[in-house]
């Protein structure tokens, strides 16, 4: 029997290893990804920044399974749900079961202009481009136009620590934030959205609401407004979708992730399992949970262990996520809820780098981001 896991992220190597623990020798369990290590998906933006570097946010996939998964460096590029098929650039895959964790990519939301000139964050290669683009954007130049389309948490902090980047080379930054909503950060109270946008307007960053990206032809950008910014570093984080669209009969958001019931499995599929960023999941009060590493892990786990449970004859258990809370920093503030309680501030600072610390992949790794977190909150505003 042949048992697939495609995606080599937080869900899918979880449920690899609840796979192994809990079946026989005589089961096959393959990961698939394109890459051969994993990434510590928060800390993208302090890559960009270099407050953290690769080795403090990767890991090799072979060092976190046990040795019994079969893992095949590959790039998935079709999933049948009805031929039960994988397809990749070199092979063509067919299995019993299969968990589908592929997370998430950028959404461009069909914006096509000069997309070789247009810096994205979704993997760690990007955010090493976008560190790469913006060392040689800052050659030469005494004034720096930063345009980040995107003024959720994403964007916000991929802006910060470019930010960061520009002052620490003695270089003058203008940020640009550029959104469609009416206000920034629209899921948050008042009282901490109004502090967000205060830190934001004491690095003096310009907030653009109700407002997009009309034309960018390389080098300068017309708003939707009419307002030209010129000589511009561009930044798309107005979003993200999924990889690919596997072919099946399923439920799925415009987002492209895919509705799974309260077992994790895809209706009309039950050999057919999807986690992480990849599925939508219901929380308690019905609504759709975000995408967070934590909902990751708790997904891909129980997903292992519901498929685990369905080929041992055993009865699969509703999954119950636990909102552990969020935390984004901004350079000099933060904001988020941990544990239901609402926090602001430095101490925010020290909590992002403690927490991720504690889901990052070895103790060498969770030293690094504590050092990180004794460190940045005590940044002055320059």
């Amino acid at each position: 029997m042949k048992i697939f896991v495609i995606g080599g992220g937080f869900a899918g190597i979880k449920a690899a290893k609840e796979l192994v623990k809990g079946l026989s020798n005589e089961h096959e369990v393959y990961l698939i990804d394109k890459n051969d290590y994993t990434t510590m998906l928060p800390n993208l933006p302090e890559i960009v920044s270099g407050r953290l570097v690769k080795e403090d946010i990767t890991e090799n996939i072979l060092n976190l399974v046990p040795r019994e998964v079969n893992f095949l460096k590959e790039e998935v590029t079709d999933v049948n749900f009805d031929e039960r098929k994988i397809t990749t650039k070199g092979n063509i895959y067919n299995y019993d079961y299969l968990i589908f964790g592929l997370g998430s990519t950028t959404n461009l939301c069909g914006f096509n202009q000069n997309l070789d000139k247009v810096n994205l964050l979704d993997s760690f290669e990007a955010a090493k481009k976008v560190r790469e683009n913006f060392i040689k954007h800052m050659e030469g130049r005494e004034e720096i136009n930063l345009v980040v389309s995107g003024a959720g948490f994403t964007g916000i902090e991929l802006a910060c620590n470019l930010y960061d980047l520009a002052i620490k080379n003695n270089k003058k930054i203008n940020v640009s934030l550029v959104d469609l909503t009416k206000k920034v950060l629209p899921m948050l109270s008042e009282k901490s959205a109004n502090h967000v946008v205060d830190r934001l307007n004491k690095m003096k960053f310009k907030i653009y609401t109700e407002n997009l990206v009309a034309t960018f032809d390389g080098k300068n950008i017309t708003l939707k407004n009419g307002e030209e910014i010129k000589d511009v570093f561009f930044c798309w984080c107005s979003g993200v979708k999924a990889p690919l669209k596997a072919v099946g009969d399923y439920e799925a958001l415009p987002d492209g992730r895919i509705i799974v019931n309260q077992f994790l499995n895809i209706d009309k599929y039950e050999e057919v399992f999807a986690a992480g960023d990849a599925a939508a999941i219901k929380g308690d009060n019905g609504s759709i949970l975000r995408r967070a590493v934590t909902f990751s892990e708790m997904s891909g786990k129980h997903a292992g262990k519901n498929l685990v449970a369905v080929i041992n004859g055993l009865e699969k258990r509703k999954f119950k996520p636990i909102d552990l809370g969020w935390i984004i920093p901004m350079y000099i503030t933060s904001v988020g809820v941990a544990m239901g309680v609402e926090v602001r501030g430095r101490k925010g600072i020290f909590m992002h780098y403690f927490i991720c610390g504690m889901k990052n992949y070895s103790f060498k790794n969770f030293m690094k981001e504590l050092v990180a977190a004794i460190k940045y909150p005590f940044t002055q505003l320059k």
